[in-house]
């Protein structure tokens, strides 16, 4: 088995990723076919068995389809719960009879899986679901439906038909206030996927999957990117500042009231939408996206206890990057990581900023982007207690 990583690249291979997301990603499909075995190494049929046999449900969430309709999990799970245990006799009666089996959110017990989802975020800026969808009869396990997802589908093994319609209701949504109509028209794809092929289904695509009488195989890469009703949301929390946001509604019948009333409200928000508000709402959005576990045992509680030095390296735990708040114009600003907050002095901005939960950052790196040095006291004081809450992870300098 190749040990190399599968990358961005390597998924829309030969596409560049500049083409890529300039002329596909989120606005059509595309079907883009590729050398047998390319995707195998992200989980092959090995490491699925060993995750049926060591992961007890419901982790990850492990559902068997048959015609768009759920089995009875009874008829594959045995015991209470707390106490569950895989029922292989029923999970392989059921398999052979039609049933297509998923298994949500794998990216949580398949390393190279993981491996690929954190790339892929980091490339869509958004929070990403991985599902593994196996079958072996001719039966479709979903009926035609869209996802609220943009979909990267990746073949690992065998084959399976796909039919894919344009979408009847553009970007919809899950609690959307109109239906979407089932597509009347011809599909714009109805074809063979293949082992090392790769699909990308946007949002409001409708599809249908089938197999095709033999072990089929593939990872859906789901990434529900922030639209426009989520920046509508975060904006309106951020207008509660306004006492006259908050303040009761002029009483029905006294429109003169009711216009004043809306004319400070749409005042409020254009004077508020000074500056890159979408950009922070973005970096807000990030600084939330969880990391993998990071544990590091059993050098990490040895090195987390150490003495601080200029060449002690900083990594966020659980988060992805730290999200200031730069509202008011105080001497303290709020910081946030993931659900942690705390607050520091709005000089040590550009230093949190550094922070990254990807890549450490050495003490002497944050240190010298303070040009007041009598900060680094306060730098110093939060860092300690960040890393005492567990929101920051210290890590010894790599050996030379």
């Amino acid at each position: 088995m190749s040990d190399k990583t599968i990358t961005f690249d390597d998924v829309i291979a030969p596409l560049t990723g500049e083409r890529f997301l300039s002329e596909f990603w989120a606005k059509t499909f595309l079907h883009q076919a590729g050398p047998k075995g390319r995707f195998t190494p992200l989980l092959p049929w090995e490491d699925l068995n060993a995750i049926l046999k060591w992961h007890c449900p419901p982790q990850p969430q492990l559902r068997l389809s048959l015609n768009g309709k759920p089995i009875d999990v009874r008829r594959y799970i045995d015991g209470s719960v707390g106490a569950l245990k895989l029922n292989a006799g029923g999970l392989i009666a059921s398999l052979s009879q039609g049933a297509s089996l998923i298994l949500d959110k794998v990216q949580e017990v398949a390393p190279r899986v993981s491996q690929l989802a954190e790339l892929l975020q980091d490339v869509f800026q958004g929070p990403m679901s991985v599902n593994l969808y196996a079958g072996w009869r001719k039966q479709n396990g979903f009926d035609l439906h869209w996802d609220v997802a943009d979909l990267l589908v990746l073949q690992l093994s065998g084959r399976k038909r796909w039919k894919v319609y344009r979408p009847t209701r553009p970007y919809p949504l899950t609690n959307d206030i109109e239906t979407a109509p089932k597509p009347t028209e011809q599909p714009v794809f109805d074809g063979i996927i293949n082992d090392g092929d790769m699909l990308h289904v946007p949002r409001g695509w409708w599809h249908m999957a089938y197999p095709l009488d033999e072990p089929s195989l593939h990872l859906t890469f789901g990434i529900e990117s922030p639209h426009g009703v989520d920046f509508v949301r975060w904006w309106t929390q951020k207008m509660l500042r306004h006492p006259e946001i908050r303040m009761n509604l002029p009483q029905e019948g006294d429109v003169t009231a009711q216009r004043k009333f809306l004319a400070n409200v749409l005042k409020f928000m254009e004077d508020g939408l000074e500056g890159d508000r979408v950009g922070e709402f973005l970096r807000e959005q990030k600084a939330t996206r969880r990391m993998p576990p990071r544990v590091r045992l059993p050098v990490a509680p040895i090195e987390q206890h150490q003495q601080w030095t200029m060449a002690t390296r900083i990594r966020l735990a659980t988060s992805h990057s730290v999200s200031a708040n730069i509202e008011g114009d105080g001497p303290l600003t709020e910081f946030r990581s993931g659900t942690h907050t705390w607050s520091s002095r709005r000089e040590l901005v550009p230093v949190f900023e550094l922070l990254t939960g990807h890549t450490s950052v050495a003490l002497q790196d944050l240190c010298s982007r303070i040009h007041d040095k009598q900060l680094i006291n306060a730098l110093m004081s939060a860092l300690e207690q960040l890393a005492d809450a567990g929101v920051i992870f210290k890590e010894a300098p790599p050996a030379s």
